[in-house]
């Protein structure tokens, strides 16, 4: 079994690139989430197939790296030269004195497994692909807390909420050039990423979680973390 490697970027001492995670699916979650019951023998089948081929194709990559931050007003902030604006993220980062941010990406070799797929088979492998993208987030966060003897992190990221923008892509992957290129993560010009299933975003400590959730107006959200509290 593959075991979970930690490496420095030789471009940055401050910078962790995870990779060769063992794979280990919870299918209890994953069966509710699909609606499948144990009665269901055909479609629980597909899934424990599914599952397995999932996790001896996937090869998910994860990377964070350490920055320092400077407040320039009530819209902005600067990391590493890099200016964001968002009085949300300005809110949220004020008075750290350390950041976290990071990419997670399902990797190529998944995300161009699924598209071979039927439609059913595709239904199923999109929660597989979100999981893989989870595990790895709490990977990160494991890895954080233990480095640097943090007891608790939050994390924001870019167009999760309007008050911090998806246009902001741009300045995030200028600020992770080059990790990206090294995870295979693709800035598109819709400023989404690819592989499909990639995740960025902000780790930062916090006394009091929080989640973008809180400020989410959505009322059904099957990913929901926290109540809303937008009235």
């Amino acid at each position: 079994m593959e075991r979970t490697v930690y490496r420095k970027q030789e471009i940055n001492q401050y910078t962790f690139i995870i990779e060769q995670i063992p794979i280990a699916f919870d299918l209890e979650p994953i069966k509710c989430k699909l609606d499948i019951s144990h009665n269901e023998g055909n479609a629980l089948e597909l899934l424990v197939r599914l599952v397995k081929e999932a996790a001896n194709r996937a090869r998910p990559k994860a990377a964070f790296k350490m920055c320092s931050l400077d407040v320039l007003n009530k819209d902005q902030v600067q990391i590493e030269g890099v200016t964001f604006t968002s009085s949300l993220l300005r809110q949220q980062l004020t008075g750290r004195s350390r950041i976290f941010p990071y990419l997670i990406t399902e990797g190529t070799e998944l995300a161009e497994w699924s598209l071979s797929l039927d439609l059913l088979d595709q239904i199923f492998v999109y929660t597989l692909r979100e999981a893989i993208v989870g595990q790895y987030r709490s990977l990160l966060e494991k890895k954080i807390l233990e480095q640097y003897g943090i007891s608790q992190i939050s994390a924001m990221n870019p167009g999760s909420l309007e008050a911090w923008p998806l246009s902001e892509q741009a300045q995030f992957f200028q600020l992770m050039a080059p990790v990206s290129e090294s995870l295979g993560i693709t800035l598109l010009p819709s400023m989404l990423m690819k592989p499909e299933f990639s995740v960025s975003g902000i780790f930062f400590q916090t006394d009091t979680k929080y989640y973008n959730c809180q400020l989410c107006p959505r009322a059904h959200c099957s990913n929901r973390k926290a109540p809303s509290t937008v009235v």
